[in-house]
């Protein structure tokens, strides 16, 4: 076309052959670990070309491999001290053999030699998060089915009842409870939620546990901006008479004194802020909605845990300055809107029904 200036991609002294990116796989594990890889150098320079030479933005790689995508960028940043930023993606076993080692050894030092470090004075500052996530086969798997041997003994004589059931009601009903399908009763504890997942290339399994947190995150499209570490508080209870409460139950529960943070307490919290984009459909009009998150680990006891809540929110309230939100979201029933003043509009929501909701909202599907 007129006005159009050809620009030549590939060039051998520039951009790499998969045999020079075989050698430098060679050099960086001191082994052949994969075939075929796709030159870094190849990679660079098509960043540099979509980029037009700028030093930030983010690049996707869906058939991540070796991750030469992600070794691209780490060097491009080093090179000009920029901020660009990869997403890899990838299912094969040669993730956690390759593709994550290779961007720990990249990050280190930017020459290596059979296996080995040759100019460890290159490593640059580095920080990456990997998700795995939770496969069909996985979901699957963790089916449980309640055992009803009566009813096994009828469906298995009538070939067309057999088929309405299982299609129609065992996936629906009888799963119920299945950790692939949400297990609401697990919520009690956030951070013990558990799945058996298939190991790749294997048929042997092995038990994950599931980040509720991170994973909720993502369902509302949070934009987190803090997560405070962990507490973990004890206190000790007393009953006080109370007049407006029904005859028979004429006594309510109090913390005697004040909840004390310990490193063995009984109840266990957990906060995140951020916010969501007020209208979904526009998210990038600057209209927010202040979200706080509090995950808390239940114990049998639900009205000391809900007191606890409550002390715990009053703490954090006053010892904050910027105590304004539009949803609080907590596990587990509560009386946080009784907390709420005349001057404050924010609303609860509990985790367990919304999680619930977004994981099989199929609307617009």
């Amino acid at each position: 076309m007129e006005g159009m200036v050809p620009v030549e991609l590939w060039k051998h002294e520039d951009s790499g052959t998969t045999d020079s990116a075989s050698s430098e796989l060679e050099n960086e594990f001191g082994a052949k670990v994969f075939d075929f890889p796709k030159p870094p150098k190849l990679i660079k320079r098509i960043i540099n070309l979509a980029n037009y030479g700028k030093s930030n933005g983010f690049f996707m790689d869906f058939f991540a491999g070796t991750a030469p995508t992600g070794h691209a960028v780490i060097n491009l940043n080093r090179e000009d001290d920029g901020s660009r930023k990869y997403i890899l993606i990838e299912m094969a076993n040669y993730f956690d053999t390759v593709l994550k080692p290779r961007i720990q050894k990249v990050v280190y030092s930017k020459d290596w030699k059979d296996g080995k470090p040759t100019s460890r004075d290159t490593g640059i500052s580095h920080c990456f998060k990997y998700f795995r996530l939770e496969s069909y086969e996985d979901a699957l798997n963790n089916l449980k089915f309640h055992e009803d041997k009566a009813r096994e003994k009828i469906i298995e004589k009538n070939a067309p009842l057999r088929e309405g059931y299982m299609l129609q009601y065992m996936l629906d009903i009888e799963t119920q409870g299945s950790q692939s399908l949400l297990n609401i009763e697990a919520f009690s504890d956030p951070t013990a939620y558990k799945l058996k997942v298939k190991k790749p290339g294997s048929d042997e399994y092995t038990i994950k546990n599931v980040d509720l947190i991170e994973t909720f995150n993502y369902h509302i499209g949070l934009r987190v901006e803090h997560i405070a570490a962990p507490q973990t508080f004890t206190a000790q209870f007393k009953r006080e008479k109370d007049d407006e409460l029904p005859k028979d139950q004429n006594t309510r529960l109090i913390v005697d004194g004040k909840i004390k943070q310990t490193k063995d307490g009984a109840w266990w919290f957990r906060k995140v802020e951020g916010w969501v984009p007020k209208y979904p459909m526009t998210p990038n009009d600057g209209q927010r909605e202040k979200v706080l998150i509090v995950w808390r680990k239940l114990t049998d006891d639900i009205e000391k845990d809900n007191m606890m809540l409550d002390e715990w929110f009053q703490a954090n309230r006053f010892s904050t300055r910027d105590w304004e939100f539009d949803t609080i979201y907590v596990n587990g029933s509560n009386n946080l809107p009784n907390l709420k003043r005349d001057d404050e509009s924010w609303k609860v929501q509990l985790i367990e029904e919304d999680f619930m909701k977004r994981m099989w909202d199929v609307e617009g599907a």
